[in-house]
């Protein structure tokens, strides 16, 4: 790679790690086929961009803390990431109930987003998550806990 290239390489990583999430993953999710592994390639831009946040973010997804919650009969759907300290609200391409999004991501935009949604949005991909299903009047329930 020439000394061009690689100053243009440098300036679109630093544009998307000061993207907000909903810029972003579009972008991103549209190379990974549903169902399939990640590629080496996929992993090095994912790393330019989240850094070790991808790591985190595999590492949810293998140990099954990614979740598709599915109220019935409305169809409402909420997916929550169980983090190492607590349940974190993921709003797809867009916010997680976290601080690390919060300030990182929001404030700081040192990042498009935390390692819970960059989680997320790799899971429903590659389609490795759990899904639960739950009466409608439980819903209110629910959410007092993961925005808690």
């Amino acid at each position: 790679m020439n000394k061009l290239d690689n100053n243009k390489t440098k300036k679109s990583v630093k544009k998307a790690k000061s993207a907000k999430a909903f810029e972003i993953y579009p972008d991103i999710v549209s190379n990974f086929k549903k169902g399939s592994k990640l590629s080496t390639e996929d992993m090095e831009r994912l790393e330019k961009i989240f850094g070790n946040r991808v790591k985190k973010a595999l590492n949810l997804i293998g140990e099954n803390r990614v979740k598709k919650y599915l109220f019935t009969p409305s169809g409402v759907i909420r997916w929550v990431v169980t983090g190492y300290k607590k349940d974190y609200l993921v709003i797809e391409q867009s916010f997680c109930s976290c601080k690390d999004f919060l300030y990182t991501a929001l404030f700081k935009r040192e990042v498009p987003s935390c390692y819970h949604l960059l989680a997320r949005e790799i899971a429903e991909c590659i389609e490795k998550y759990d899904e639960v299903t739950i009466e409608d009047n439980l819903y209110a329930t629910y959410m007092d806990e993961w925005l808690e």
